[in-house]
């Protein structure tokens, strides 16, 4: 076998990993500075109050999504030779979330990091900021949600094995609940949280082992 499939598996496990352990650091991160007030007078001084916890959740988020763009790729060529079709879908709703997630964690930026010295003091600019952020968020775990599912059942079969694929079932339901963190409550929001993690840490340590793709 060519080093590149290895090299490619052994990048996108790491990768993996990594995004995992990112994305809940930021939920921690969120954690710490709780949920934002209803009035945007009131956004304004949580996000005085918080500034240093949410621009740290803001630069990891970043990173989080941008560590995705390996590990669909290698995640995509490890499946394609067990269920294309699945794969496919499951790797293309995660490559549309990326640019998506870039594009909220700069609209989120604007509540704590200035540009050209301008700040967001406008109490109804602070409420769009955490509208659109947070609606997004939302968008983004029903996408995930899917696309863990899809993908879960594209790896029963091959070299993942069922206990990774019903970890991602699990994960996937986990993420459409976790979805409506206004409506669940912390106690359900942790567990989705875990569970995301230990998917992609799980999934990515299988990959970073994987010498041929999963058939």
């Amino acid at each position: 076998m060519s080093p590149e499939p290895r090299g490619l598996y052994r990048l996108g496990g790491i990768s993996f990993v990594a995004s995992g352990v990112l994305f809940f650091a930021r939920y921690l991160l969120d954690l710490a500075v709780g949920g934002p007030p209803a009035s945007g007078s009131e956004i304004l001084a949580w996000a005085a109050s918080g500034a240093v916890p949410l621009g740290l959740a803001n630069e990891v988020l970043f990173f989080a999504a941008m560590l995705l763009v390996p590990a669909v790729i290698a995640l995509y060529h490890s499946l394609a030779g067990t269920d294309v079709a699945k794969a496919a879908v499951g790797c293309g709703i995660i490559a549309v979330v990326i640019p998506v997630l870039a594009v909220l964690d700069i609209v989120h930026g604007r509540l704590v990091y200035p540009v050209y010295s301008m700040h967001t003091d406008s109490p109804a600019v602070a409420a769009f900021v955490i509208t659109v952020f947070y609606g997004g968020l939302h968008a983004v775990a029903l996408l995930l949600g899917v696309a863990t599912i899809v993908l879960s059942l594209a790896m029963r079969r091959g070299g993942y094995g069922t206990n990774v694929a019903y970890l991602g079932i699990a994960t996937g339901a986990f993420d459409i609940v976790g979805s409506y963190p206004w409506l669940i409550g912390h106690a359900l929001g942790f567990v989705s949280q875990v569970l995301f993690a230990a998917w992609f840490v799980a999934v990515g340590a299988k990959l970073y082992r994987m010498r041929s793709p999963a058939v």
